[in-house]
């Protein structure tokens, strides 16, 4: 669970594809939380999160990367002791039952189908900043 405001939020999105990250930063401004704390990026997350100085709230990761993909990437993460606890949300074009059990089984804090709807991407950007666990297909 984060220790501060939403609106003071730091979220990383890990996206290789410049249109999505460019609707994901959109839904982040127009959701108020995250504003101006977030950063995108598309190469090593795990490294790049290791070598922070940041602690980050909450990272948004594609599972489909050039490199390595999502899954490989959070198990880096959750291998590391100092981002074991990074809360990590999948998010991905395939959204069939059989992904998002592989999610859960992997250790994602949740899944959010592309593409995102940006109706509801606020309400579930704040239950995911609270700690709660969000399991979207749609």
């Amino acid at each position: 669970m984060m220790n501060r405001e939403p609106s003071q939020a730091r979220i990383l999105v890990v996206e290789d594809d410049p249109d999505n990250r460019t609707v994901i930063e959109r839904l982040l401004l127009l959701s108020g939380v995250g504003k101006n704390s977030y950063v995108a990026i598309e190469g090593d997350a795990a490294a790049y999160l290791a070598g922070s100085s940041l602690a980050f709230d909450l990272v948004f990761m594609d599972l489909q990367l050039p490199k390595k993909d999502g899954y490989a990437i959070l198990g880096e993460i959750r291998a590391d002791p100092k981002l074991a606890g990074t809360r990590v949300v999948a998010l991905t074009a395939n959204v069939s039952r059989r992904e998002v059990e592989r999610c859960r089984e992997a250790g994602f804090d949740g899944f959010i189908g592309k593409p995102i709807d940006g109706r509801r991407f606020s309400a579930l950007l704040r239950r995911l900043l609270v700690g709660e666990d969000v399991w979207t297909e749609d």
